[in-house]
């Protein structure tokens, strides 16, 4: 039984691939026209189909590849007023009246004046004004349908100017439909609780409602249009909506479909002023063929993009499945060659599983990253989880739900995330994402009780193929190299002048503060970096170093002062200034007492000196930092032990995850203005030594009307040292200490190695 199965299977495959053939040979632009169909082969003429559906427009509707004419399927009168022409009616000309097949027109009163330019397909219907209940601009609006366009269309719609319809979905539920029927076609109404009697409808009548859309077909248009005065002078509510319905009643003899489904497909939201101004990823957006209402414009486009983004994915996934189709009959067919099976069919060919990429060594294993509500756990380090991360994680969930719940109707039940306890994710670039997740779903029986049940999901969204776009401002305006690997320079080698920065300057000039205590090495080195990656290419700069002295013997505090006296030489130019401290070191002072050195105006970065610094960061830095709007915290990235750097020609600033990540939760460097650092009541100089002032301002940022922009800075490069922590700082900064050098020994795989290697030495002795 199962071979018969399998032959059956395959059987269609087969035939599906021929019927593919087939319309590729009747569509033959599609192919080269100079290449024999015959030397393709059915695997090659299967791929130009494919490639021909991959590379249509996103923004064509699927339903445009069929070959059905669909201009005279449906016409679309849009109800408006004069008011709403600049707002509503612009709206849905731009969004979903494209998307019709056929034709949309707005239908306003008599006095309407339309500017020439908005190039709107507005109707003025004589002896109609804006005024409400827009009862005789319904009926008149039918009217006009009737007897301009009836022969030429086979359904009409009436619509509000605040619904939105999804044309290709209306186009396959019309198509559906004899449409040479008399039907009525909406969500069906019989009036509010507060309306009971009121409405004149009898026990077992109903009207459409208005809001969500109403359909009518040609043969109930005809019916009732030599009626319409009738109805227009027997009008028994203030309802055009509940009227239209009463007049097809009598005249067409049809009530508006009696049907559960159309209470989602015809939908409209009863949350008052908030539909469809949250979450748009919902069961009730996917189901719907309209929804209503959408009163700000805003919305409307906001809607249109998520309709279009998901049509483009249904796009994608479709293509998906043909490379799979393909490379399943490829291989039935042994059509598996060099010379028929490329390398992009047998990557977006392979079906949806957690083991797609099988890694050839250590160094290519993926590392699952682990989640929960309150906390995202990367592969070196842990923050808590931001909202983009959630809202990635609740598509998935409610992808995956989607997919359990395709055939709910067979099996009797539905299933509905109450909530995501945890799970682990892993990105693998050529392939896709992976997910493991630990969700609570109540069980809904069709017949029965509900109850919760825990289950794991696991999930893989696949990655189609790779799209290339053009970006105008990198083509018109290269950023600079980022790593300069130069030697230390004599500024003539940089062909400028040492008393002279370059005419070409950015507005902003950037004011590094550094604080310094001891630690001549690290000094040094910083000092080497800025002068060849800032002084001598002439970038827009200026530098305070807030020296402290130790009490230490061999205090090299003349030493600082001296390098710095020597670089102010070479460029005096430059704003390059060298402040003492008085007392004991403290972080938190000495950046505060640099700050006070300038204006308030003045653009500040505050590093320390174990950073490397490359030019790309401060064109980050302007861009990001904003006066009074917004203030960058970098994402630093930290190198790790290099004594877990085995080869010696390993470049110890390379960014490389063996080599070092980045710190989610480090925020001591920052660009900021004098002005904001200000306002938010600066560094709190009571904190002694190193360590919490840069999480309190950063707090104090946070608590503010100001902006946190965050992003890993590939420019700023923490060089390893090591980490000293004592009881003495108190508790909780001896614990972040700990924290903190706990980062510094080396990534997950390395520690890994180094376990292996304690147990190996173990074994062995």
């Amino acid at each position: 039984m199962g071979d018969l199965v399998k032959m059956m299977t395959l059987r269609y495959r087969f035939i599906l691939g021929i019927g593919l053939g087939i319309l590729l040979a009747a569509r033959s632009p599609l192919l080269d026209k100079r290449q024999s169909r015959k030397d393709l082969g059915l695997y090659g003429r299967c791929r130009a189909v494919v490639r021909a559906i991959g590379d249509a427009s996103p923004a064509t509707p699927i339903s445009s590849m069929n070959s059905t004419d669909n201009k005279h399927l449906l016409f679309v009168g849009v109800m408006t007023a004069a008011k709403f022409l600049s707002t509503r009616v612009v709206a849905v000309n731009r969004t979903w009246a494209k998307t019709i097949p056929g034709r949309v027109e707005f239908f306003s009163s008599q006095s309407t004046e339309v500017p020439a330019e908005w190039n709107l397909p507005v109707v003025r219907l004589d002896g109609v004004d804006d005024s409400y209940p827009p009862q005789k601009k319904s009926f008149m609006m039918l009217k006009y349908m009737h007897d301009n366009f009836i022969d030429r269309y086979e359904w009409f719609m009436r619509a509000d100017d605040d619904v939105y319809v999804k044309g290709h979905k209306l186009e396959t539920f019309l198509r559906s439909i004899n449409a040479t029927g008399s039907h009525f076609i909406g969500q069906p109404g019989i009036g509010e609780g507060g309306e009971e009697g009121m409405l004149h409808l009898q026990e077992e009548e109903n009207f459409c409602m208005g809001g969500p859309g109403i359909i009518l077909s040609r043969e109930t248009l005809k019916s009732i249009m030599p009626h319409i005065s009738y109805c227009l002078k027997n009008l028994r509510s203030t309802h055009d909506d509940v009227e239209v319905g009463r007049c097809v009643r009598k005249f067409a003899g049809v009530d508006c479909t009696w049907s559960y489904e159309m209470s989602y497909l015809f939908y409209h939201d009863f949350s008052n002023g908030t539909a469809f101004t949250g979450n748009l990823h919902t069961p009730e957006v996917w189901k719907a063929i309209t929804m209503h209402p959408v009163k700000q414009t805003m919305h409307m486009y906001r809607l249109h993009a998520y309709v279009e983004s998901q049509l483009m994915a249904n796009k994608r996934l479709r293509t998906m499945s043909f490379y799979r189709e393909i490379r399943d009959m490829a291989v039935f067919l042994q059509e598996v060659g060099p010379e028929t099976y490329d390398n992009q069919t047998q990557h977006l060919g392979l079906h949806p599983s957690l083991m797609k990429f099988k890694a050839e060594s250590a160094q290519d294993v993926r590392p699952w990253e682990f989640f929960s509500l309150s906390r995202y756990t990367l592969e070196d380090s842990k923050s808590a989880i931001t909202r983009p991360m959630m809202t990635s994680i609740a598509e998935a969930v409610a992808q995956g739900i989607q997919i359990i719940n395709s055939d709910a109707q067979k099996e009797g039940r539905t299933m509905v995330v109450k909530k995501t306890k945890w799970g682990y994710s892993r990105l693998t670039p050529s392939h896709g994402i992976d997910y493991i997740l630990r969700v609570i779903l109540t069980y809904r029986k069709h017949k029965g009780s509900s109850r919760s049940v825990r289950r794991n999901i696991h999930l893989h969204q696949s990655f189609g193929r790779i799209e290339f776009m053009e970006d105008e401002q990198m083509l018109h305006g290269r950023e600079k190299r980022l790593d300069r690997n130069l030697p230390h320079p004599d500024p003539a080698t940089y062909g400028v002048s040492t008393n002279k920065k370059s005419h070409q300057q950015p507005q902003d000039t950037i004011n590094f503060i550094v604080p310094i205590a001891g630690r001549l090495g690290p000094f040094t080195r910083f000092m080497d970096n800025f002068e060849r990656n800032f002084l001598a290419p002439g970038e827009n700069v200026g530098l305070l170093v807030v020296l402290f002295r130790t009490s230490l013997i061999d205090d090299p505090s003349e030493q600082i002062k001296e390098a710095v006296t020597q670089v102010k030489s070479r460029y005096q130019d430059y704003d390059i200034r060298l402040l003492h401290g008085v007392g004991d070191f403290q972080r938190a002072l000495a950046l505060d007492l640099g700050a006070s050195q300038f204006p308030d105006a003045a653009l500040l970065f505050l590093v320390d000196v174990d950073m490397q610094i490359y030019t790309g960061s401060l064109s980050r830095c302007r861009q990001n930092t904003r006066l009074r709007s917004q203030v960058y915290f970098p994402i630093v990235f930290i190198q790790h032990n290099p004594d877990f750097f085995k080869e010696p020609h390993i470049n110890p600033l390379k960014i490389d995850k063996e080599q070092g990540h980045f710190l989610g939760f480090g925020y001591g460097v920052v660009c900021i203005h004098n002005e904001d650092l200000r306002r938010v009541g600066g560094f709190d100089t009571s904190i002694v030594g190193w360590g919490y002032e840069d999480v309190d301002l950063y707090d104090k940022v946070v608590s503010s009307d100001l902006t946190v922009f965050r992003a890993p800075d590939p420019g700023l490069r923490h060089i390893f040292h090591p980490v000293v922590c004592s009881q003495a700082q108190g508790e909780a900064k001896y614990n972040m200490c700990l924290g903190s050098k706990s980062n510094t020994y080396g990534s997950s795989l390395q520690l890994i190695k180094k376990l292996q290697e304690v147990r190996e030495n173990r074994a062995d002795s």
